[in-house]
C-alpha cells in the first residue's frame, strides 16, 4: 500500500543534487550581497506546564532577498522568534526584521527589514526553474551564523547560473557534498498563497493508493496490458477526494498527465508522485482525474481542500498551547507539539492524534482533550501519577474541544457532587469533589505560581 501523505510531500518535488564543494565559496557580487545571515532568538512554549515558556535561545540560519523587498529563508530558521536581526556582507551593524508570512507546512518563511537603508547596494534574486538531474548547483549561506558566506543547510539559496533555484534546508557534508532544498514551484505557490494576507496552506487530495504492478490484478479490473494507474484503496474522511473518488477507482491521468502503474508523471524531464500536481495548486483551485470505475472511463473533477484536521496534525509554531485547570488537573488539547515533547506517543494518543479519523470517520472531535498531567493536591488524591487521559466526557456530555468542556464546566448545577471525567480507553472514570475542586481552586494556583488557570485561542472551540 501507498503510504498516506503528509501535509506537503517535499520528497516528491524537493531534488537531490550536488553541492559544489569548497569550505568557503566565492559567490558573484551579485549573489553575494542579496544573502544574508539571521539570528533569532526565540521562546517556546514549555508542553508540561503550558503557562510557561522555556528560556530564551538564539539560533542561526540564512537568507536570501527576493522580490518586493523579501527577504526569503526556512520557517523552522525563524519559528518562535521574539527578536531577528539581519547581517549582510556590506554592513558590519545589524539590522532588525520582522516575519511576513510563514508556512511551516513547506517550511518557508517570509521576512522584511523595517529599515530602508538595508536595501542599499543590494539586488533581489530571480528564480529559475527546475534543474536537471545531476547538474551541479552551488548554495551559499552562513552555516552556524558564521561570519563568512560558505555552504549553508538552513535558509540559503541554491543557485544555478546565477538564478536561484531553491531554498537550502538540508545537507550532508560527509556524503560527497549531498544536499535537499525546496524547488521553485513550491516556493511560487507559497509566494501566490500569501499574497492576500493569510495562508491558506498546501492542499490535499486526500487518498491512499496502490500500485498496479500485477498485470493480473489490471486484468481483473478489466484494464488493458498496456495502461497504467493507481488504485484508490482509501478515502481520507473530510478531504478534498471525498464524495468525487471511490474507493476502487483507478486513477488514470491527472492534470492532463497519464499516471503510470508506480503512481509516477512527468514533471520536466523529472518524474515525481502524482501527488505533486496538487501541491503546488491553491486551495480551492480545481482538479481534473480520469478515472476507471466499473469497467468505464470517467473524467471527474475535485475542488482541493487543507489536508483535515491540519492545524493540530503540523506542529503549531509562534502559537501559545491552550488549557485549563480544574481540580489540579491540566487539561489541554492534543497535538503534534504535545507528543513530540512527551518523547514518546502512547497506543491511545497515536490513535487519537494520527488514526481515528481514518479508521473511524467522522468521529474525531473538533480537539482531543486529555489531561496531561495532575498538580497534586487534596482534592485530587490518588490520581497525582496520571498522565495523557483522554477525556471524552464529563459528568456524560460529550466533550467536541478544550473550550467546549469550560462550557460545560460552567453550565454545572449549584447542586453537582462530583466531576466524572470518563474515557473510552479507561474501564474507570476520574472523579472529583465538585464543590471541594472550586474551593480549592485558586490556592492550587497560588501554590504551583500559575498566574492564569486558562488560556483559549480565539477560533477554537463550540458553541453548546
Amino acid at each position: 500500500m501507498r503510504a498516506l501523505k503528509n501535509l506537503v510531500l517535499l520528497q516528491a518535488l524537493i531534488l537531490l543534487t550536488s553541492w559544489i564543494g569548497v569550505s568557503q565559496i566565492f559567490a558573484s557580487e551579485e549573489v553575494a550581497q542579496a544573502v544574508v545571515r539571521i539570528t533569532s532568538y526565540r521562546q517556546s512554549p514549555d508542553w508540561s506546564s503550558p503557562w510557561r515558556m522555556k528560556p530564551t535561545a538564539a539560533g542561526h540560519g540564512s537568507g536570501f532577498l527576493i522580490e518586493n523587498g523579501w527577504i526569503l529563508t526556512n520557517a523552522h530558521v525563524v519559528s518562535d522568534s521574539k527578536l531577528l536581526l539581519i547581517n549582510k556582507l556590506s554592513s558590519p551593524e545589524p539590522f532588525l526584521a520582522e516575519v511576513v508570512s510563514m508556512a511551516h507546512d513547506s517550511d518557508l518563511a517570509l521576512l522584511r527589514v523595517k529599515d530602508a537603508d538595508f536595501y542599499t547596494d543590494m539586488t533581489p534574486l530571480a528564480f529559475g526553474g527546475i534543474p536537471k538531474l545531476r547538474s551541479p548547483v552551488q548554495a551559499y549561506g552562513y552555516p552556524l551564523g558564521g561570519q563568512d558566506l560558505s555552504r549553508t543547510n538552513s535558509g540559503g539559496p541554491v543557485i544555478q547560473e546565477g538564478l536561484a533555484i531553491g531554498v537550502a534546508f538540508q545537507s550532508n557534508l560527509r556524503l560527497n557534498d549531498i544536499g535537499y532544498f525546496i524547488p521553485v514551484p513550491l516556493i511560487k505557490r507559497f509566494i501566490q498563497d500569501q499574497r492576500d494576507g493569510h495562508y491558506d496552506g498546501v492542499p490535499e487530495i486526500g487518498i491512499q493508493t496502490s500500485s498496479l504492478l500485477n498485470r493480473y490484478q489490471r486484468k481483473s479490473l478489466g484494464l488493458s496490458d498496456e495502461s497504467g494507474g493507481v488504485l484508490v484503496e482509501r478515502i481520507i474522511p473530510r478531504s478534498s477526494a471525498e464524495g468525487i473518488l471511490e474507493e476502487g477507482d483507478v486513477l488514470l491521468g491527472v492534470a492532463g498527465k497519464s499516471i503510470d502503474r508506480a503512481g509516477m508523471v512527468h514533471f520536466g524531464e523529472h518524474r515525481v508522485d502524482f501527488f505533486i500536481e496538487a501541491e503546488h495548486l491553491q486551495v480551492g483551485d480545481s482538479l481534473f482525474f480520469k478515472v476507471w470505475r466499473d469497467r468505464s472511463l470517467l473524467n471527474l473533477q475535485i475542488t482541493l481542500k487543507p489536508p483535515p484536521f491540519s492545524a493540530e496534525l503540523r506542529n503549531a509554531y509562534d502559537i501559545l498551547p491552550e488549557y485549563l485547570i480544574v481540580g489540579g488537573l491540566v487539561l489541554i488539547a492534543l497535538n503534534r507539539d504535545y507528543l513530540q515533547s512527551e518523547g514518546k506517543q502512547t497506543p491511545e494518543l497515536s490513535y487519537e492524534h494520527w488514526y481515528r479519523e481514518i479508521e473511524e470517520p467522522h468521529t474525531r472531535r473538533e480537539q482531543v482533550v486529555l489531561i496531561s498531567r495532575v498538580l497534586p493536591a487534596s482534592v485530587n488524591s490518588g490520581y497525582s501519577q496520571l498522565r495523557h487521559f483522554v477525556v471524552h466526557s464529563v459528568n456524560g456530555n460529550p466533550i467536541k474541544s478544550l473550550r467546549h468542556l469550560d462550557q460545560l464546566l460552567e453550565k454545572l448545577p449549584e447542586d453537582t457532587e462530583h466531576l466524572v471525567f470518563e474515557s473510552e480507553w479507561e474501564p474507570l472514570p476520574l472523579v472529583l469533589n465538585y464543590r471541594q475542586s472550586l474551593e480549592t481552586h485558586q490556592e492550587i494556583l497560588e501554590i504551583y505560581g500559575i498566574p492564569s488557570d486558562r488560556r483559549f485561542h480565539k477560533t477554537s472551540g463550540s458553541e453548546g
